[in-house]
């Protein structure tokens, strides 16, 4: 048998349970918060997305920020113009561009499978949510948007997951910062592996991951953007932190949070935990009100964030943070003579119409045997249909529960089996 390919998705039925309580729990606190669930295509347009990345760059620093965009290639080898999703920003924005108003304001969500480039140039799939609120340049929005995202983890179960904050500041503080930023690159350009160069000389911002001392130690030493902030960054950097504080969430702040996609400004954050040891990002987001300018010609003030949710079920599952759900009351129905699959069938829509699950046998095998698959199967009554006892106008039901049998009349399944339904629930 086939291995399956590394970096993507499988999950079977003792996974998705609890995904599905995972969403649900996501799903309710956004609605509360009247964010509307958008469904966005696993397929791109390429030329979209890597404008939207590259959007805030020079075009000769395009090359090493796209490098993780999964490409779909022609059947002779060319790129076609469709790319795998790699994050969901730059598709809203594109969509609310075509319905947008001034001073509306747009609350999307969105949950699904993303995609990237590993280090190996594999691509690899994740489950990514992301919330974005649009039309807003206030301060409120993005304490909004922050204060929803620690919300979310804490209601999950992650109590101690904490803020890391920072500002990517104005575009004139950027502009110097990029440049005095360039130019300790070029001067301490031995000091630096040549990836992190790269990336951070297309990206100031850009989160290398790098692990040489080396390369951390010349970053540590290199300019720092909140000594760039202007007055107003500076002020508005205070008040999220001050709000932030004030709605009992814990901060740090971290002049070296960084991020892949040069689009932010102001307030970038991160959601962190310490999980096995490690300190682990499990989301994070940032204002970018610049981007849609640039890409849609439409000026959309914008705030966002993602939770890697892979990452989240990952933490929860191994802190046992998924109930398990209550057993639900099931009826197995077996036959035990040929040419009775209508009745089946029937009595199964009859008990549908009430709510009430059903297994249905799809083999003839001995009594017994199907019992134990019952019981396997967690149903609380078996219906036992033979042809002898139908024409004496009766079926067998056995309580499993209660290890209890008794004969019922062929009018009288349904209340029999609702009767029972109560007494097992105790309602």
């Amino acid at each position: 048998m086939q291995k399956p390919l590394p970096g993507l998705h499988h999950f079977m039925p003792d996974k998705v349970w609890k995904w599905k309580l995972l969403e649900k729990q996501v799903d309710h606190e956004l609605t509360l918060h009247d964010y509307q669930e958008i469904r966005l295509s696993v397929l791109q347009d390429y030329h979209v997305i890597h404008d939207g990345i590259t959007a805030l760059m020079q075009e000769n620093e395009a090359h090493q920020a796209t490098e993780g965009i999964v490409n779909l290639s022609q059947p002779n080898g060319d790129i076609s113009l469709l790319t795998l999703r790699p994050e969901g920003t730059i598709s809203v924005l594109h969509h609310t561009a075509k319905v947008i108003r001034d001073k509306d304001i747009h609350r999307y969500y969105y949950l699904g499978p993303m995609f990237r480039k590993e280090k190996d140039s594999l691509p690899s799939e994740f489950f990514q949510l992301g919330v974005e609120l649009l039309g807003s340049s206030s301060i409120m929005s993005e304490n909004e948007v922050i204060s929803i995202g620690m919300k979310i983890c804490q209601n999950l179960g992650l109590r101690d997951v904490y803020l890391k904050l920072n500002s990517f500041g104005c575009h004139t503080c950027r502009r110097d910062f990029f440049e005095d930023m360039r130019k300790h690159l070029s001067e301490h350009r031995a000091e630096y592996c040549d990836s992190c160069y790269q990336n951070l000389y297309a990206n100031p911002f850009a989160d290398t991951q790098c692990e040489d001392p080396k390369c951390q130690q010349a970053l540590t030493s290199g300019p720092q953007i909140g000594d760039y902030l202007c007055k107003q960054c500076k002020t508005n950097f205070a008040k999220v932190k001050k709000i932030q504080a004030n709605l009992g969430y814990q901060y740090k702040v971290d002049n070296r949070l960084f991020k892949n996609f040069a689009y932010y400004n102001e307030t970038v954050f991160d959601f962190v935990l310490s999980h096995q040891g490690q300190e682990i990002v499990i989301g994070g987001g940032g204002r970018y009100d610049y981007l849609s300018q640039k890409i849609t010609g439409k000026n959309i003030p914008a705030v966002g964030f993602y939770l890697n949710m892979d990452s989240v079920f990952e933490i929860m599952e191994s802190r046992g943070l998924f109930d398990q759900p209550a057993q639900v009351f099931t009826v197995y129905i077996s036959s035990q003579s040929e040419d009775l699959e209508i009745m089946m069938l029937q009595i199964a829509q009859e008990l549908h119409t009430q709510n009430i699950k059903t297994i249905l046998s799809t083999e003839k095998i001995p009594l017994e045997q199907d019992a134990a698959r019952a019981l396997k199967a967690q149903c609380s009554l078996m219906i036992i249909i033979r042809e002898d006892n139908i024409r004496e106008g009766k079926i067998l039901m056995r309580n499993l529960a209660k290890e209890h049998q008794d004969y019922i009349p062929l009018g009288n399944i349904i209340p029999e089996i609702l009767l029972a339904r109560k007494a097992l629930n105790n309602e």
